[in-house]
């Protein structure tokens, strides 16, 4: 299991990109979208938040959470082998 401040190595900022390096696959998530896209083949990525995406992470000098988005995505990300949600785990295996 990755840390929660341990991710820094797993992660690469592109102009549009942070591109988060699982142990699965690696992931680029879009900065203006925050849509994730799955290398080799640039699959789409669909997480749904199942909460208020705010809720626990404020960042007062953000107005529309995308920022937060981005980070809780990326979190869960450079640890995808810990990730249990069905709908996720289906399309990170296909």
């Amino acid at each position: 299991m990755i840390g929660r401040t341990a991710i820094a190595d797993r992660c690469t900022l592109t102009d549009r990109f942070l591109v988060v390096r699982g142990d699965l696959r690696t992931y680029k998530i879009h900065l203006g979208s925050a849509n994730i896209l799955m290398e080799p083949n640039d699959a789409y990525l669909c997480i749904v938040s199942g909460r208020d995406p705010h809720a626990g992470l404020f960042l007062p000098f953000e107005e529309d959470g995308r920022l937060a988005l981005i980070l809780s995505k990326a979190f869960l990300l450079a640890d995808d082998t810990a990730i249990t949600d069905p709908s996720i785990t289906r399309q990170l295996r296909a």
